[in-house]
């Protein structure tokens, strides 16, 4: 019994109708072959929807043929969606009775985060400094190039503002005690298995690529904001103001000097602090509208292979470059990778 699995943005997809080449030659083959649809968007709650629905498919499928063996094959994010279905119906034992072929999958991986504190206290502070002086900009009609900039970062902040609103709508129903773990947990690709996955991928790969540079803004975002909510980094950074206004009123040259060292030297970082978790909460988009909000409690990246041990199978670069479109999308067409889905399969009399 196969089940396919499409990715996101893919309801119809091609490969999964019962006349693609690899459908085809799986029924040659003498299996059963069953398609699942899911909604394809690309949101943590979608997929999250998605791996309940198909785990429901599962169980009917184990119901309905208790000694037939079973195999989920699916591309791109339908693979996180089978991962997380698999683990669902796991046996009492702790053993998954299905096995899954994964293609081009990005295997999404989730760490817990918390801003809480000082950091929170200066985020907070800025991010309302922020909004309220683009607004208060916007509506005096901006005319230097500074004003521009803040009237667009206040817009930029907002707007993930915004979509950090939506995710909350989209989970609402989960939100409520121990909901960080949930959400990470729902999130967090389950440990994998020899046994249980097999991962197939191909080189040069544009969706991990995609992925991959939207975590290295995330990261590097992320970086400059433990270094800017530092205690001690503000400290100094308060300090040295105060210093310099000192001395410059010893001197004589206090008044407008002193201004000008207080407002730049304690609000210019603060409003950077804002800007580097604004870039760090929208990098986090690529995983889904949802993923800002996932972003306020969890880390989350997209790597090559899930968390445990799988089998792995990597394509040579030539394996796809004399195909036409993406190297993402030609996997399932693959003669090479046909042949070793149908060796691995290997359907019993029962199949």
């Amino acid at each position: 019994m196969i089940t396919l699995v499409h990715g996101t943005f893919a309801r119809d997809a091609p490969w999964t109708r019962p006349d693609s080449a690899l459908s085809t030659s799986l029924r040659q083959a003498g299996c059963h072959v069953t398609r699942f649809a899911w909604s394809g968007r690309n949101s943590h709650r979608a997929r999250i929807a998605a791996a309940h629905g198909l785990a429901e498919h599962l169980r009917q499928q184990l119901t309905e043929h208790p000694r037939a063996r079973h195999w989920v094959i699916a591309h791109s994010h339908g693979g996180n969606v089978a991962l997380h279905a698999a683990d669902q119906v796991r046996t009492a034992q702790g053993r998954a009775p299905v096995t899954t072929v994964t293609l081009a999958t990005p295997f999404l991986h989730a760490r817990s985060r918390s801003i809480t504190g000082w950091p929170l206290f200066v985020i907070v502070l800025f991010s309302v400094l922020l909004l309220w002086s683009a607004s208060a900009t916007a509506v005096t009609d901006p005319r230097s190039l500074a004003d521009a900039a803040l009237v667009l970062g206040g817009g930029v902040f907002a707007a993930i503002l915004a979509l950090c609103a939506v995710g909350a709508v989209l989970h609402r129903r989960s939100l409520g005690p121990g909901w960080r773990s949930r959400l990470i947990g729902a999130v967090h690709a389950p440990t994998a298995r020899p046994d249980e996955i097999v991962v197939i991928r191909a080189a040069g790969d544009e969706a991990s690529g995609l992925l991959a540079a939207g975590q290295f803004v995330g990261w590097l975002s992320a970086a400059a904001t433990r270094l800017l909510t530092n205690l001690w980094f503000w400290t100094i950074l308060i300090g040295l103001p105060q210093l310099a206004v000192v001395v410059a009123t010893l001197v004589g040259h206090g008044g407008r000097m002193a201004f000008n060292l207080l407002i730049y030297g304690f609000t210019a970082p603060g409003l950077v602090v804002v800007a580097v978790v604004t870039a760090m909460a929208g990098s986090a988009v690529v995983f889904g509208i949802d993923g800002p909000f996932a972003g306020l409690v969890a880390s989350c990246s997209a790597e090559a292979a899930p968390p445990g041990t799988a089998t792995l199978l990597q394509l040579e670069p030539r394996a796809s470059a004399t195909r036409r479109g993406l190297a993402h999308s030609s996997l399932y067409d693959d003669e090479q990778v046909i042949r070793h889905i149908l060796s691995a399969v290997r359907p019993s009399p029962h199949n």
